[in-house]
This record gives structure tokens, C-alpha cells and sequence, in this order.
């Protein structure tokens, strides 16, 4: 009599059909991954925002008194939006009354460079995080803010550079807020399109606005994430 053998092994077809429900979970597991960490970078944009609104709000209502009489209509921080290494000094300066405004670079190492070049994109948010940390409380405000989103790293070829701004002889962090995604804060005093160049507060806004560029790193699209 003869015995039949049962084959046992696993087919071609019940391969590619276990390969195929893994690579479908992998991938939900994935989108469900990057989903939830993309939520709490936003929760966490959105908490920086309102520090940074209430910091302002303290701003305003110390009344920080800016030196040169052309500023002296303004009760938030200057918006300084696309100015360059040239720039960003020269209007600081003015509103200090400083003689000399200079921003300056060290290594790692804390070898000066001298003078560097600016990234025009980090002017605003460089100079509402200077004239925060001028007033007391607006600084301890601040402080609430989570370390890693704030940063005076450039960059000078390939070398990293801390910078600084060098206010008749004495050096403060030229520091700016970025948001989880690496991308800098954007501050907004005035209403940029309906600015006068020869009136500035024609534009100039009840409120100043914060705005991330969120996920996708672009101003002005659906997924920005904003204080207004």
C-alpha cells in the first residue's frame, strides 16, 4: 500500500501575499509615526508662539523707550524682515543710540572671526529676540522657551559660526527662534505690502504676528502655524 506524502512547505503565492500585509503595515506604521510626531512639533510650535506673545504683550506694556525720536512711536520690538549684515546693525545702532554695531562671529572654539556675513532670512526674528531680552520680564519669559529652538549658529563656508552683535564694545548672542523643524521664527510688525516708504507706521500693526513656516518649510502655504 502505498503512503501519500503531504507537502508542507510554503508556497511562492503565500510569500509575496505575507510580504505584501507587511510592507501595508510598515507603512501605516510609518504614516501613523511621522502623523503623531509631526502633532507634537506643532503642539510645541504652537506653546512657543504664545510664550513669545506674551513676551511681547510684557514688551508693550513696559514701555521700552527706544533712543533715536524715530522709534519712539513704536511699543513692540523693530521688525527688521530681509535686512543684511549692513543693514540689521546700522538700524540696531540707531535705535540705540550705540556708536559702533557690528555682528561678529567666533568658532566653536571661541576664535573670533570678525565681521560675517548674515543670513537676511534671521533678521527679524534676531531683532525681536534682542529687544525682548531688553526688558526684564519679557527675558524671563523667554526663558520658557525649550533650548533647542533657539540658536545663534551661522554658517561661514563650511565652518559654524556663533554670532554675535558687538553694541560699543560689548557682545550679545545674536540669537534667533526656530521651530522643530529647523526653520526661523518670522516676525511681523508691520504689514509689509502696505508700508510707505515714506511714512513707516502707515503699515505698522496693532499686534505684531509670529508665524512658523511649518512642515513643509514655506512661508505663506495651508500649514503654517501663526499667532494670529
Amino acid at each position: 500500500m502505498k503512503s501519500r506524502r503531504h507537502k508542507t512547505g510554503v508556497t511562492l503565492v503565500e510569500i509575496l501575499v505575507v510580504v505584501a500585509i507587511i510592507a501595508i503595515l510598515t507603512t501605516i506604521v510609518i504614516n501613523i509615526t511621522a502623523r503623531i510626531d509631526n502633532q507634537a512639533k506643532e503642539q510645541l510650535t504652537e506653546s512657543t508662539i504664545a510664550i513669545l506673545t506674551t513676551a511681547l504683550e510684557q514688551f508693550h506694556d513696559y514701555g521700552y523707550n527706544y533712543k533715536d525720536p524715530n522709534y519712539s512711536g513704536l511699543n513692540f520690538p523693530l521688525d527688521c524682515n530681509g535686512f543684511d549684515e549692513v543693514g540689521l546693525p546700522v538700524t540696531l545702532g540707531s535705535a540705540l543710540g550705540a556708536v559702533s554695531v557690528s555682528i561678529i562671529g567666533f568658532d566653536r572654539d571661541g576664535v573670533e572671526y570678525g565681521v560675517v556675513d548674515h543670513d537676511i532670512g534671521h533678521s527679524g526674528c534676531e531683532a525681536l529676540c534682542f529687544f525682548l531680552n531688553k526688558v526684564p520680564e519679557s527675558r524671563k519669559t523667554l526663558a520658557k522657551i525649550d533650548s533647542s529652538l533657539i540658536t545663534s549658529e551661522g554658517s561661514s563656508g563650511n565652518i559654524t559660526i556663533i554670532r554675535t552683535i558687538r553694541v560699543d564694545g560689548k557682545d550679545y548672542p545674536l540669537a534667533r527662534i526656530i521651530d522643530p523643524w529647523g526653520k526661523t521664527l518670522r516676525y511681523d510688525y508691520y504689514n509689509e505690502w502696505e508700508i510707505n516708504p515714506v511714512v513707516r507706521d502707515e503699515g505698522k500693526r496693532n499686534f505684531p504676528v509670529i508665524t512658523s513656516a511649518g512642515p513643509d518649510k514655506i512661508f505663506g502655504t495651508a500649514d503654517d502655524i501663526t499667532s494670529r
